[in-house]
């Protein structure tokens, strides 16, 4: 391309690109000029607030140091301390099911496992903090802190080159509310942003928790052995760890989600991609499984009272439900199911519902209802 491209568009190209990574601190003409595009790929009708646009910028270039401002603020130890205890108690579950499993063989059970168990948990925050005491920022040009943070980050990245990995960094920062499962460094990481309502509260009971924060942390526990996930191993070396027969019947198993997924439909004639959603479809289901395997072993399910007239399984659902719930204007959901590896909440929801159960049980749904799917298409893998 840089030799058959003339040179003038190659310039443009680059110009466009300088000038729309820094909009944000450009004057008003650019800002108004970029949303009337953002409007057309997400039909929102006004630019986000100036102080959400503010921490944004903030948290995108010293995103740690704004996230120790959080953490002091909003995050404690106890809520971290009991945040770690539900990842250990969803990864007994996981280990009984892996054990448990009808469809895989004692061979591909043992490599499972070991890799399950050596999962590295991060939670909240990094236990070291970067160093941004060579970012020169001041309050004459927006723009040129921009600069000033990208040339800081390009340079901090560099600094790594040759040298041996670090696994304490972290991708996220802490007020992120996200989670993720790096599969090369075989880690699962929940950043505080996360740890918060509807997700989590370290003072709400047990099936608020497993329902909401313990279904996310299934899913990134899950994605080690979702359909990409799987083929690394404990070290996170890409290496094939399946028995032929057993990567089959995974393989299989997975197909029955992917057309689950190809039925849904958000708008007109818009369906949901079953093969590009597969690995978060999976992760979904899986997460929900073990999370509610590991609820079921907490004295609140086992006593059984109920709470504000619902038992202790229809709390740990309706949490569940509430995660994921969520306005999209069509031209996003558009958009979304066209490019984003995740379903849409509506069935990030309804989806893993419909294969399972002990939904079914709790409340009271029966053979023919819209979230039973008949016993012959019921997904079921972990």
């Amino acid at each position: 391309m840089m030799k058959e491209e003339p040179i003038a568009d190659q310039k443009q190209y680059l110009r466009w690109h300088l000038v729309e990574s820094v909009t944000s601190a450009l004057p008003k003409a650019f800002g108004d000029e970029e949303f009337r595009f953002t409007k057309v790929l997400s039909g929102a009708k006004q630019p986000q607030p100036r102080w959400r646009r503010a921490f944004a910028a903030t948290d995108g270039s010293l995103g740690e140091a704004f996230g120790q401002l959080y953490v002091d603020e909003d995050f404690s130890p106890a809520a971290k301390a009991r945040a770690k205890a539900l990842v250990e108690n969803l990864r007994v579950a996981y280990a009984e099911r892996i054990q448990s499993t009808e469809w895989m063989s004692a061979a591909t059970k043992a490599e499972a496992l070991k890799k399950l168990n050596a999962f590295v948990v991060k939670i909240g925050y990094p236990d070291k903090w970067k160093d941004y005491s060579a970012l020169k920022v001041n309050r004459e040009s927006a723009l040129n802190n921009l600069f000033a943070a990208a040339e800081w980050s390009t340079k901090d990245n560099l600094s790594k080159f040759g040298k041996p990995v670090d696994r304490t960094v972290w991708g996220m920062t802490p007020p992120t509310v996200n989670a993720y499962y790096n599969a090369s460094l075989n880690e699962i990481v929940f950043p505080a942003g996360i740890l918060q309502p509807p997700f989590y509260d370290p003072k709400a009971d047990d099936a608020v928790n497993y329902g909401g924060i313990g279904a996310v942390i299934g899913h990134e526990m899950t994605h080690g052995f979702d359909d990409q996930g799987r083929k690394v191993d404990s070290q996170g070396n890409l290496r094939d760890w399946w028995t032929k027969e057993d990567g089959e019947k995974f393989m299989a198993k997975a197909d029955v989600v992917g057309k689950q997924f190809d039925a849904f439909t958000p708008l007109d004639s818009v369906h949901v991609n079953g093969k590009l959603t597969m690995g978060e479809n999976l992760a979904d289901l899986g997460g929900l499984t073990i999370a509610y395997a590991a609820f079921m072993k907490t004295p609140q399910a086992k006593a059984g009272k109920l709470i504000d007239g619902f038992t202790p399984e229809q709390r740990f659902f309706l949490n569940f439900a509430q995660i994921w719930r969520v306005n999209m204007r069509p031209e996003t959901l558009r958009q979304q199911v066209q490019t984003d590896p995740h379903s849409p909440g509506q069935f990030r929801t309804i989806g893993p519902l419909q294969n399972m159960p002990e939904f079914h049980k709790a409340f009271s749904c029966k053979e023919g209802d819209k979230m039973v799917r008949p016993a012959s298409n019921r997904a079921k893998i972990w």
